[in-house]
């Protein structure tokens, strides 16, 4: 005599259940996925403001040992002897010229913004000008520092890995460096 076994199966409620148990825990857990991306990207941007001013730090601590007391073309013995720093001892970007023209301006517009970045960061993430929207990292703008409004003493990165399309005043996540107080500041408007 053979013995008929069953076979089991899900009725079609317990599947719905299922389905509905997945679904909760789908709307629960993308917003949790979403601010890990967005914590991670702070992080990561707090990471660059900090090598950006050790950056600094280090170059203006070269400008003094190599007796800088002005204005000053190719800083020697750092960043490849191209760095061209203020009268303050701070950098204002590479290729300004000799003599250097406007002595307290970044420059040359927002390429020297972009020429900082790329100086002064090891392996830096990607930057590319304010008008071009080539998928990089960060958008540089150079503009006058809130506490100097007549030069052009200012970069700020803007952060476009998280999809922030403002511009540089109302932009969520950025980077300024202020050349005239030789400071390197993250911003995040959001908290």
């Amino acid at each position: 005599m053979v013995a008929k076994s069953r076979v089991k199966g899900f009725t079609l409620i317990e599947l719905v259940v299922v389905i509905i148990v997945l679904g909760i825990l789908a709307v629960i857990a993308a917003p949790k996925f979403i601010d890990f991306r967005r914590d991670a990207e702070i992080s990561r941007v707090k990471a660059i403001a900090a090598s950006y001013q050790q950056a600094l730090t280090f170059s203006h601590t070269r400008w003094q040992i190599v007796g800088g007391n002005s204005p000053m073309n190719n800083l020697p013995g750092y960043a490849g002897d191209e760095l061209d720093m203020n009268a303050n001892g701070f950098p204002l970007g590479i290729d300004k010229g000799e003599p250097m023209g406007q002595p307290t301006n970044i420059g040359q517009g927002e390429q020297g913004c972009v020429d900082l970045w790329n100086t002064l960061i090891e392996d830096p993430a990607s930057v590319s000008l304010s008008s071009v929207d080539n998928g990089s990292d960060f958008q540089a703008y150079r503009h006058p520092a809130d506490s100097n409004p007549t030069g052009q003493t200012e970069c700020s990165y803007v952060l476009r890995t998280l999809n922030d399309t403002a511009g540089r005043e109302t932009a969520e996540i950025k980077i300024v460096y202020d050349s005239v107080a030789g400071t390197v500041k993250f911003f995040d408007s959001s908290k």
